[in-house]
């Protein structure tokens, strides 16, 4: 029988099955790993007693077979993990060098090595209890191996006293870098033991400290167990960082810093912005890189231009299918921005469209060089003749989704009206609630505050209703970019190629469902502070002239909307506002701490997305102010906002359609989200009804499952961390608010975090992937105005009544500004193969160690595909004229699912682009 159990452990213990089933026939650490029933009944008896001594014994113990003997002398055994790296898909030369010396160099000694770490505390050392150190297996035999995921193992050494392994410790003692995807431990009673790693793994002459990775267990601080206390807080250190320094790219550390690297003063005064977040312009902070100052201001951190990447933490940066979408978007940004950019340099004339079939040639023909333009290109650049030759002379443009069902759908009036509900920019229509509308601005800078609208001006439209009986019947609603705009209009105005208007439309409820516009004032700062404002109403025209005039007017509302959409719903809404909350999660929240793992899909690329935003987007003189019309003051608008208007507490989509001025719901508990919508065709708000629902109920369930009263909340030391400094540091501005809400019972710490997840995956959906299909046809939703709206009198009024479609189109973006604009959206757009969706986890079965919250998640699951069938029948329904009808886009940028590429619906989960 001594001869028999030495035997098995060589056989048996290499050989780990992939379940605990198969392996344990029970999941208490008491059950043996070989049942009595295995063995014939003479050889019972003699091989239990031969267990107590024997290493096999060592692997699992009935409590009958314990004695005095393996107290006091614990036996080994052996437990193997199967270690998955994921490598380059497309690896370059110097990448391929690497690997393969790492490879030799592991064959000789400098390798990777690992080490278990128990739950539980040695009563000798006080320290956690360890495994044997060991090198990881087959580095060296697996180097030529072409899969993207390769698995390596390692086989460890514990003790029958050693208890579940908690955590694991990886030094890499290679020359280069790698990604750890996971580690499965098998071997142990308890069953296989997971942990999702998913970090890049940096070599000792960068990170000389070993590297820990948690099981996926989770554990509220006060429930941590013994072995593994120091190594939560001591990860948690090393995250934080000690706030100096410039941040290495290879670095790991979370920190905060205002955003103070937009400008490039060093360039000039012309590229000074100043910076946001402090007294004077409050901002949420954002990501802290510790780059030197600029040498002209010391308050300005200097950039780090493309295509030298930007600090993010290492784990944060994009992975390869996300690069890849990037780079081929890049690609044709070349493409499509050099063959524009060359015509207009070399033929002025065609600095502007001159016609509409100019516009749309660039869908159905592309951009094509005159054949003398052609000649001198092909002499003077060799580039620009390999394009023609490739391409055959075309660069052509995606078609965007706004034209294929009705080319002129945007000249429509109810068009103009329908994207307000369902269109890329849904939130800011609201319920008209005082006639006519007045302004917060101080009249003693603005002048008189009340609009110029007057009831004269709309009567007619009104179905027979007076203005008071159509406000109470809830019929009139309002876009109103008024106040957001005044301010800046003297900066806007006095530059070349921009001007703008503070802008109020005033939209009629139709029997049909159906919004109207009946009437559009646009407004002018006064000369001289207290004097009357220049103030003209527009109503729906009568005649060819004011069709025209009419067909500015909303061409100069659509480019207020465009701003207020990328400049405070999207950007600050979504990117700037949630990205403390992620800072402050990975400084204060644990891996193992069950909402640090709910909210983990919920931050994926955002920070890296930030940065280059800051990078190329939201700078100075980058994308944004080159093509909107705000120019250098667009953050300044941003910064507005956020100081005048932004809530944290009202971001949450019901607390957002009832208690602002939005005004497009009311409270009723009978409906199902305690609310009735204002407008039953709402597209934007009852498709996100469901998702909120969704997400609202999933959330309840996994706070439910951890917290059961308010003491739980109120005594999580991370918890109350967390929150605590993603408002007091990551909105210091706003820290002293009185309507920040409160952390201190299970349902609202449910409420902040359904708003997060609300903000980082629907919310910015509806606001993002919309950009191109709705937004690349230029007319329809122009970013920029280069015209103001001709009057009487003016120089420039004959011109327009000559040839209003060439007046029109010369108000537009210029042919360049409007290619750059179409090509940077399209980007924006587009989803990335990699993109994990709402509803959706890489490793749905392993993300938690806690089997009831992975069957709640495919409950979650299981909800948003029937939020995603309901969208669909909504789209199909002839009643939802907002949604369905003749050349009517369906509205289903709520709809969960999507492919790669352009596809104008998809939610992820987070903001990944």
């Amino acid at each position: 029988m001594e001869m028999l159990g030495s035997s098995l452990l060589r056989t048996t213990t290499p050989l780990l099955r992939s379940s605990s089933s198969s392996l344990f026939p029970g999941d208490r650490p008491s059950d043996l790993l070989f049942s009595h029933a295995s063995f014939p009944s003479r050889h019972r008896i003699g091989l239990a007693r031969r267990v107590v001594r024997s290493p096999v014994a060592a692997v699992v113990l009935t409590e009958r077979c314990v004695r005095t003997e393996a107290e006091e002398k614990p036996v080994w055994f052996k437990v193997r993990a199967a270690v998955t790296v994921r490598r380059t898909k497309q690896e370059d030369l110097k990448e391929s060098i690497a690997n393969q010396l790492d490879a030799f160099l592991d064959k000789m000694g400098k390798n990777v090595v690992m080490e278990l770490v128990s739950t539980e505390i040695n009563p000798k050392t006080r320290k956690p209890k360890t495994s044997n150190r060991e090198a990881l297996r087959g580095w060296f035999e697996k180097k030529n191996t072409k899969a993207e995921r390769v698995v390596y193992t390692a086989e460890f050494a514990v003790d029958s006293s050693f208890g579940e392994p908690g955590a694991i410790t990886v030094l890499n003692r290679h020359q280069s870098e790698f990604f750890l995807e996971s580690i499965v431990v098998e071997g142990f009673a308890c069953g296989p033991v997971h942990f999702a790693c998913n970090s890049w793994v940096q070599p000792t002459s960068v990170h000389p400290n070993k590297r820990v990775f948690f099981g996926n267990k989770p554990f509220l601080p006060s429930q941590t167990p013994a072995g593994l206390r120091e190594l939560r807080q001591q990860e948690m250190k090393e995250l934080r960082g000690d706030g100096n320094g410039e941040r290495k790219l290879t670095d790991r550390i979370y920190d905060y810093d205002t955003y103070n690297d937009l400008g490039s003063p060093d360039r000039g005064i012309e590229f000074a912005r100043p910076t946001l977040g402090g007294e004077k312009m409050p901002f949420p902070r954002r990501l802290r890189t510790g780059r030197a100052p600029t040498a002209t201001d010391s308050h300005a951190e200097s950039r780090v231009e493309d295509p030298l990447p930007v600090y993010v933490p290492r784990d944060e940066r994009f992975e390869e299918g996300k690069q890849e979408m990037l780079k081929a978007g890049a690609r044709k940004a070349v493409l499509h921005n050099l063959v524009p950019l060359l015509v207009a340099s070399l033929s002025p004339e065609s600095h502007d469209f001159k016609a509409f079939h100019e516009l749309d040639n660039l869908f159905k023909q592309g951009l094509r060089l005159k054949r003398s333009l052609q000649d001198q290109l092909f002499h003077k650049i060799p580039f620009v003749s390999k394009i023609e030759e490739s391409s055959e002379g075309l660069l052509r443009y995606d078609t965007p989704d706004i034209i294929t069902k009705d080319k002129f759908a945007w000249l429509r009036d109810d068009e103009f009206a329908r994207q307000t509900l369902a269109g890329i920019n849904p939130v800011n229509i609201e319920r008209l609630q005082v006639f006519p509308p007045v302004s917060r601005l101080s009249p003693a800078v603005y002048g008189p505050p009340e609009s110029a609208i007057r009831e004269e001006h709309i009567t007619s439209h009104l179905n027979g209703m007076s203005v008071q009986q159509a406000m109470e019947e809830n019929k009139l609603f309002m876009l109103d970019f008024h106040d957001v705009y005044l301010p800046f209009l003297d900066r806007i105005n006095a530059q070349d190629g921009r001007k703008a208007y503070g802008t109020r439309t005033i939209f009629f409820l139709t029997e049909l469902g159906t919004l109207k516009p009946i009437a559009i004032e646009l407004s002018l700062p006064p000369v001289r502070p207290g004097d009357a404002r220049t103030k003209r109403v527009l109503t729906p025209p009568t005649d060819a002239t004011g069709n025209w005039l009419w067909q500015l007017a909303k061409a100069h509302v659509c480019s207020n909307d465009a701003g207020v959409h990328q400049l405070v719903n999207h950007w600050l809404r979504t990117h700037a506002s949630v990205e403390p909350f992620i800072l402050a999660a990975h400084r204060q929240l644990s891996a193992m701490h069950p909402i640090f793992k709910l909210l983990k899909p919920h931050m994926r690329y955002t920070l890296g997305v930030n940065a280059l935003a800051r990078q190329i987007l939201i700078n100075g003189g980058g994308v944004i102010e080159s093509g909107f019309t705000p120019g250098p003051v667009c953050m300044e608008i941003s910064a507005a906002a956020y100081r005048d208007h932004w809530r944290f507490d009202q971001e949450a989509l019901p607390a957002d359609l009832i208690r602002r001025r939005v005004g497009m719901a009311v409270e009723d508990k009978t409906q199902p989200h305690g609310l009735r919508l204002v407008i039953e065709d709402y597209p934007y708000a009852t498709d996100g009804l469901l998702l909120w629902s969704a997400i609202q109920s999933w959330v309840e369930t996994y706070v439910a499952a951890y917290y059961s009263d308010a003491e739980a909340v109120q005594s999580d030391s991370e918890l109350q961390g967390w929150y605590s400094e993603a408002v007091n540091v990551g909105h210091a501005d706003k820290r002293h608010a009185p309507w920040w809400p409160r952390l201190s019972s299970p349902a609202e710490l449910s409420s902040v975090l359904t708003t997060l997840i609300w903000l980082s995956s629907a919310q910015h959906a509806a606001l993002n992937f919309g950009q191109y299909p709705l937004g690349g046809y230029i007319p329809n939703r122009p970013p920029m105005m280069r015209r103001l709206v001709p009057m009487e009198g003016d120089p420039e009024y004959e011109h327009f009544r000559a040839d209003p479609a060439k007046f029109f189109l010369s108000a537009l973006p210029s042919l360049t500004q409007a290619t750059t604009f179409m090509t940077v959206i399209d980007t924006l757009s587009t989803h990335s193969v990699d993109e994990e969706y709402l509803g959706e986890r890489p490793d749905p079965y392993t993300w938690t160690g806690d089997g009831e919250m992975v069957e709640a998640f495919h409950e979650f699951a299981a909800e948003v595909r029937r939020a995603e069938t309901e969208i669909a029948r909504r789209n199909a329904d002839p009643a939802r004229r907002n949604r369905c009808g003749a050349g009517v886009l369906p509205y289903e940028l709520m709809a969960p699912s999507s492919g790669p590429g352009i596809t104008c619906r998809g939610v992820p989960n987070s903001v990944s682009i």
